[in-house]
């Protein structure tokens, strides 16, 4: 019997897709006892990155996609496949430390009430990542971190500089989906990831759907991954990765909170979009490195002031800067002709 299936939904990635397998044969090899599957699920790539997994890594199976459908239908694929007990989602930048998935298999094995298992999310300098989150809703709209901090601790990061205990498994509201693991049971009885959502958010709305059914999701301090964040889309495509973001929370507040919340989270946030405009123009004259920021905070403005349409989208953003186009300027053509 398979312990873990892992699937890594891969774009463009291939260097780091490579490490990321790496990182997971050292950790198998760490635990061999532990039996795992690695699925490999790859949206639409051209840069080698399916050509390099069947010449380098035979053993992995591989899904390869026409095209780049999003994270979220990408990763359902992989589970429709899927042998294992439980199930690992893991970004194809990210490494895993090498005591990682024996560290996953053993919370999910000792704790029938978990759900979800988040992992400790690292910078390849080794600096902490943001790994833990609050449901998105008034209070994350209105209130800054600290007050958050204190209002709602369960989705509360640990605080910069304070260290890990290594045996520590805490109760949370959601956690990141760069590397989470599920307890396979728990897919038979709420179903898979949203493919509504395209990219950003459908973590949050899985860990939203394993609270209402009675399970919990925690972070593991001890389970260790470096995560080199944004790698497939935000270095690309800047104001289309943004944009992304908020059409992903905005569906979000509009099914989990009511569309109240959600229309005035847009009014908040391009209302946000406008000063941070108005503060950064006059900066950017002088200061040349501020004018790609100034020009993804105009985009962001005037997309939420055409309604926030459905284009662009990250896909046809991502596919145009593949193409040969510059990041800013095709995201910003891309708004343009929205």
């Amino acid at each position: 019997m398979i312990d873990l299936t892992i699937v890594i939904a891969s774009f463009e990635t291939k260097a780091l897709l490579e490490a990321c397998l790496a990182s997971l044969a050292r950790a198998q090899a760490a635990a061999p006892a532990l039996a795992v599957e690695v699925i490999v699920v790859d949206n639409g790539s051209r840069d080698g990155s399916p050509e390099a997994v069947r010449d380098r890594w035979p053993e992995v199976r591989l899904i390869a996609l026409a095209r780049n459908r999003g994270f979220a239908a990408a990763v359902n694929r992989g589970l429709r496949a899927r042998r294992g007990r439980h199930v690992g989602l893991i970004n194809s930048d990210l490494e895993i430390a090498p005591d990682g998935l024996a560290r996953a298999v053993a919370i999910l094995d000792a704790k029938p009430h978990v759900g979800v298992v988040g992992a400790d999310l690292r910078a390849p300098d080794g600096g902490p990542q943001r790994c833990v989150h609050p449901f998105p809703g008034w209070q994350t709209e209105l209130l800054p971190e600290p007050v958050l901090r204190r209002l709602r601790p369960r989705g509360a990061p640990r605080p910069v500089g304070q260290s890990a205990a290594p045996d520590l498994v805490r109760e949370v509201e959601a956690v990141r989906g760069a590397a989470f693991f599920v307890r396979g049971d728990l897919l038979e009885k709420i179903g898979l990831l949203d493919e509504t959502y395209f990219f950003f958010l459908e973590e949050t709305d899985f860990c939203w759907r394993v609270a209402q059914a009675g399970d919990r999701v925690v972070h593991a301090e001890g389970l260790g991954a470096s995560h080199h964040l944004g790698a497939s889309s935000k270095r690309r495509a800047p104001l289309a990765t943004r944009i992304e973001f908020h059409r992903s929370l905005y569906r979000f507040l509009a099914r989990r909170r009511g569309p109240g919340l959600a229309l005035t989270a847009r009014c908040l946030r391009a209302g946000r979009a406008g000063l941070g405009c108005l503060v950064a123009a006059p900066i950017a004259l002088f200061v040349p490195d501020q004018r790609a920021r100034l020009a993804q905070r105009w985009g962001l403005l005037l997309w939420h002031l055409r309604g926030c349409p459905d284009a662009p989208r990250l896909d046809r953003a991502l596919d145009l800067v593949l193409a040969g186009g510059r990041d800013r300027g095709t995201d910003l053509g891309s708004v343009a002709q929205a």
